[in-house]
């Protein structure tokens, strides 16, 4: 009998268990629909540099159950070498439960996460592409039980993945014309290169160091019109907070006349300009801006139209309205813009033909000023304003530089009157002749000045037909001198990372390190070298000018020739006796074929000797 009893009492306590299993909440989870959802933004394409948001979201869709402890594992794609093809996760917000990311695996795991019913969760975080190699990527998202969870009624929706095609950048287009160039810092803090063409789409370059080889470009397309643009002017609004994207302004001719973009390039959006087209012209054109202190964001931000009208914005260039125009209006298209950095409501309008015209009272009443020693009474195309960055340097006041078809002025009383400091804007041609060029299209200062140690910055300027001239020393009573590029139309400058990039009309875009552009008139008291150096040309390959610097222990009698691969002296680019110290000098290859050359320094006792390759 007793042998009887033990499996009834076996039986009765194991549907006891059982019973109180059902009413556990656990067991009642196997009910319960956990979805999961991801997506990307700003789009599927995506080339080296760029950076991508990813979003995941995880629903409890029961409307009565709770599901706890859940995890799920977000499976980040490898290219055909095991790598991952972004770098670490930044700028990760997540709702609920543990985040972790595990840069072996190359796996986020979240877990611990508990979600009422009809309650969901969200996990965002950024990613830069850092693969050099073209294809389509998949990322995949997967939900994971806890052991007491025997199954979820609906599997199919516990993945989810996205694609995200990765493009090869291209080379800079060789015959192109660049009218206006910004560097534009992104999310992950690298830089993109962004350049406006005259008759082309908007460029942007793939950040330093993403991309083995020379840089590499992409097409802003994005938000743009589908044809070609004419970009008068680009302005970048730098963003002080780390993870956040400078924002850059692009002034067009023509379509909605101004857009904007706030991942450097890969996305645009329009900015409406209220009473920017009129119903009798609705035709849009934007040609500058610039900011000047003042307003609620410490800056406003100003740009000017057709028809001499100029806008503001005094809230980072989301909305803008329009100030009086200049006088005249009609005649005296403000193609360049200039706020004073230290007194607020100071701002100044170079004119297509008419000189410059200011404002004390933010653009708001202008007046046109004297102008005096501009020729044609000031009637003149002025292409470029900048403020001196060392506004008190050597005693002076408050300097504007105004690059102006008839060579580039100054003016140290607000534009009332203006000094020409156009001399050695010239250059000699192959046959020995020299002419003056002194069309300047564009200006720029750059750290260090080598020659005078008085000045921090030395000051280029773009000359159209004949290159990149530079002023070391005392730019207030020095002369120009040519560096590189000579003869060619020389349209738009930008410093960056320790090199001038030169935009050209019909050449493409030139990028030269500053310090290769140092010429053989350095300070006497700069550092003497320790022996004789011959220093690889720069750029090379190059078309069809190249710098090349040498460095002497000791004044002596130097003779740098060029000669072609059968040995043949074919140029020489220094003979005679030179100081001590560093020197520079450009050689300019527009009447040779291309191919290797050999350049060689010789002096009494020292002979070196590079090659070099001229591709046209």
């Amino acid at each position: 009998m007793s042998a009887r009893r033990i499996p009834g009492l076996t039986v009765l306590g194991c549907l006891v268990l059982m019973a109180a299993l059902f009413a556990s909440p656990a067991f009642a989870q196997t009910d319960v629909d956990v979805e999961i959802l991801k997506g990307n933004q700003p789009d599927l394409v995506a080339y080296p540099g760029d950076v991508t948001t990813y979003t995941i979201t995880m629903i409890n869709n029961s409307t009565s159950v709770p599901a706890d402890d859940l995890e799920f594992i977000d499976d980040l794609p490898e290219d055909g070498l095991g790598n991952s093809i972004f770098g670490t996760p930044f700028n990760v917000s997540n709702t609920h439960g543990v985040y972790s990311y595990d840069a072996g695996t190359n796996m986020i795991t979240v877990s611990d996460v508990d979600l009422g019913p009809g309650e969901s969760m969200t996990l965002s975080y950024d990613v830069v592409v850092v693969t050099p190699f073209e294809g389509d990527y998949t990322n995949t998202a997967t939900v994971t039980f806890p052991p007491a969870w025997v199954f979820d009624s609906n599997t199919a929706n516990n993945t989810a993945s996205y694609v995200l095609s990765v493009l090869e950048p291209l080379k800079f287009p060789a015959k192109s014309s660049v009218q206006a160039l910004v560097a534009c810092r992104n999310e992950s803090d690298q830089y993109h290169l962004i350049a406006g063409q005259m008759n082309g789409p908007i460029l942007r370059s793939v950040p330093d160091g993403v991309f083995l080889g020379n840089r590499r470009w992409s097409t802003s397309v994005s938000g743009l019109p589908a044809e070609n643009l004419v970009v008068n002017d680009l302005y970048v609004e730098q963003n002080a907070t780390t993870g956040v994207a400078d924002q850059v302004f692009a002034a067009v001719w023509g379509y909605d006349g101004l857009y904007r973009t706030e991942d450097c390039g890969r996305t645009w959006s329009v900015v409406d300009f209220p009473g920017m087209a009129q119903d009798t012209d609705p035709f849009k054109i934007v040609y500058a801006i610039t900011r000047g202190p003042g307003g609620p964001a410490g800056y406003i931000l100003y740009a000017s139209a057709d028809r001499g009208r100029i806008f503001r914005s005094l809230d980072r260039g989301v909305t803008w309205d329009m100030t009086m125009s200049l006088p005249a209006g009609s005649a005296d298209t403000p193609f360049a813009l200039a706020a004073d950095p230290n007194v607020e409501g100071a701002l100044y309008a170079g004119t297509f033909g008419n000189g410059i015209f200011r404002s004390y009272d933010y653009g708001e009443l202008w007046e046109r000023a004297g102008n005096a020693n501009i020729p044609g009474e000031g009637g003149m195309h002025i292409f470029d304003l900048k403020f001196d960055p060392e506004a008190t340097a050597g005693g002076h006041p408050a300097t504007i530089w105004a690059a102006t078809a008839e060579g580039v002025f100054l003016t140290q009383d607000q534009g009332d009157s203006w000094a020409e400091r156009s001399n050695g804007l010239e250059i000699t041609g192959n046959n020995g002749v020299t002419f003056v060029t002194k069309e300047t299209r564009a200006i720029t200062f750059a750290q260090p000045n080598t020659v005078d140690p008085r000045f921090e910055y030395s000051l280029f300027a773009a000359v159209w037909g004949a290159g990149i001239f530079k002023k070391d020393g005392d730019r207030y009573y020095t002369d120009w001198e040519g560096i590189l590029l000579r003869n060619l139309d020389a349209s738009a400058l930008l410093v960056h990372n320790g090199a001038l990039m030169v935009g050209t009309n019909g050449q493409g875009l030139f990028e030269v390190e500053l310090s290769a552009s140092s010429t053989a008139n350095e300070y006497q008291d700069t550092e003497i070298p320790e022996g004789f150096v011959l220093q690889q040309n720069y750029p090379n390959p190059f078309n069809p000018t190249t710098s090349i610097s040498f460095e002497l222990p000791e004044a002596t009698a130097v003779k740098l020739s060029v000669f072609d691969v059968l040995g043949r002296e074919v140029a020489v680019l220094a003979n005679g006796k030179l100081s001590a110290g560093s020197h520079a000098v450009t050689f300019d290859a527009a009447g040779f074929q291309s191919g290797m050359y050999i350049y060689q320094l010789e002096t009494a006792n020292y002979t070196l000797t590079r090659s070099m390759v001229l591709m046209k």
